[in-house]
């Protein structure tokens, strides 16, 4: 008898035994839980959104800036424009944000982050096609910016890719402002001081205004690209002028002013932040560098227009066999007439301009994304 309650007692402690194993091997696996949770709760809001973890991996190989340069990244976004500009005071703006594809934003997320960018100090939508829109919303995700120069455009679809950087935007907090002619971004740094400028569109309601065409009820796609924000940047006495996909009427605009008014047709004078005003004079006719309009596409870069700036180089953000014929030979021949070396993403992958304090300039290639 005695064997037998012995046998019990031994089982009912083997099964305590389990019992107490089970339940310290759940308080050890909750804690594991736990420990994961907040270890990801922590790289997520202090290190790096999780969703875009996938961004730290597989970067393009690119040097880090110096001391007092301008450097402009033309990116290999396939067929579209994006460009990460790192401006000589440490800040960094992005211009365009490639197409939809998953490709196009994986080049410019991971490029993004090659540069050590954290936030976008400023981000420019030139205008609303899913080509240079694509990739903005998930640029203001995984990285946000501080503020935004959007088109002034009303007729879009809901599904658009301008709809979405628009939520992107407000989701994330971004300050937002409209670009118009003559708004300006001056550098707080008197050393190193550089400037931007809107060259167009004059603002909605102003006589000529690209704006208002773009957003008639009868309003074309050329119409919308015309309204495209042209942006003049000038550091060390050199320039770089961007200007979206405007088309020859919109560029004819720009020389017939001008012509009209030389230096004087853009001419301002701003308060810098160390207490002097600073006179900026955009001189079109003295241009250094241009981002070639739509592509190179036939219907921009006129001959006129290409007369009066003269660029020493020219850029061209297109991908590789699209479909559209882009860069149109017209529009090459018409930058060779001129003189201008010709740099193309779909050759050469992304392109980098790198101006120093003392206006010297090296152009180089990181390749194919």
């Amino acid at each position: 008898m005695k064997e037998k309650e012995a046998a019990v007692r031994a089982a009912v402690a083997g099964k305590d035994k389990k019992k107490h194993r089970l339940h310290r091997a759940a308080i050890i696996s909750a804690a594991a839980v736990f420990v994961i949770a907040l270890a990801l709760a922590l790289v997520h809001f202090c290190y790096w959104p999780l969703q875009y973890l996938w961004v730290k991996f597989s970067n393009p190989d690119v040097a880090a800036a110096k001391a007092g340069e301008l450097r402009v990244h033309f990116v290999d976004v396939g067929q579209g424009d994006a460009v990460i500009v790192e401006l000589p005071d440490g800040k960094s703006m992005l211009i365009d944000g490639g197409n939809e594809s998953y490709a196009s934003k994986s080049a410019l997320l991971r490029y993004a982050n090659a540069l050590g960018v954290r936030m976008f100090d400023y981000l420019l939508l030139t205008h609303p096609d899913e080509d240079h829109a694509g990739g903005l919303d998930e640029a203001l995700k995984c990285f946000g910016a501080e503020k935004a120069f959007i088109p002034y455009i009303l007729n879009y679809a809901a599904d658009s890719s301008y709809a979405d950087f628009l939520d992107a935007a407000a989701d994330t907090g971004c300050e937002t402002e409209i670009s118009r002619t003559f708004l300006t971004v001056l550098s707080e740094d008197k050393d190193d001081f550089y400037y931007m400028m809107f060259l167009s569109p004059f603002e909605a309601g102003v006589p000529g205004s690209f704006y208002d065409e773009a957003n008639a009820e009868n309003a074309t796609d050329t119409d919308v690209n015309n309204a495209s924000a042209v942006l003049w940047l000038e550091y060390a006495g050199r320039s770089i002028l961007f200007t979206g996909d405007i088309t020859e009427e919109a560029e004819a605009k720009l020389v017939d002013d001008y012509e009209i008014l030389g230096n004087e047709c853009f001419k301002a004078e701003e308060a810098a932040a160390w207490g002097e005003t600073v006179t900026l004079a955009p001189a079109l006719d003295e241009l250094d560098f241009l981002k070639a309009a739509h592509h190179g596409s036939a219907g921009s870069s006129s001959e006129r227009f290409l007369r009066l700036t003269s660029p020493e180089c020219a850029f061209i953000g297109v991908g590789a066999g699209n479909s559209y014929g882009h860069p149109a030979q017209e529009t090459v021949g018409r930058l060779a007439d001129i003189g201008a070396e010709i740099y193309r993403t779909d050759e050469l992958g992304s392109i980098v301009l790198t101006v120093r304090a003392d206006g010297t300039y090296a152009i180089d290639y990181i390749g194919r994304a």
